[in-house]
């Protein structure tokens, strides 16, 4: 929160010009600002995305949802973590990688939503507290634009 009247003139003179962009005030309206409060909140989207085990998809659900996610999806796919894949020599062959594959792989969940940066936080926390003992990733996205064409 930024408080104009007690903003040397020097700064305000270089903060109305943003404000007049941002918002098309008319020249009427600056003093106005001068004497309140100007309150300006950005807030950004984030694309989280959760890597799971398909074990705990049930658990990861409830959190998003009790945390105030309105909507995800989810892809299924196989992974094999770092830990597992250390030292592996895989021949180059596709009958060698796919058996690799069915043999070493674990199915896996990977749950995306979008939501604003002040819902991370306490996601990840949760994460850390009811799920410390099983292997998640957690990976966050910003968002610059989101661009819905719906014709």
């Amino acid at each position: 929160m930024i408080h104009l009247q007690h903003t040397p003139p020097a700064v305000t003179a270089l903060m109305i010009p943003a404000v007049l962009s941002c918002w098309s005030l008319h020249p009427h309206q600056i003093y106005y600002l001068h004497s309140t409060y100007l309150c300006m909140v950005i807030l950004m989207k984030v694309h989280l995305r959760v890597f799971i085990e398909v074990e705990n998809l049930g658990r990861v659900m409830n959190i998003l949802a009790d945390e105030g996610v309105t909507g995800f999806y989810i892809v299924e796919y196989k992974g094999v973590s770092p830990t597992e894949w250390k030292g592996f020599s895989v021949k180059e062959d596709p009958e060698s990688a796919i058996s690799l594959i069915h043999d070493y792989a674990r199915d896996a969940v990977l749950i995306c939503s979008v939501v604003d940066e002040e819902l991370v936080e306490p996601i990840v926390n949760r994460f850390g507290e009811e799920l410390a003992s099983e292997k998640y990733t957690i990976i966050e996205i910003p968002i610059r634009r989101i661009i819905v064409n719906s014709p």
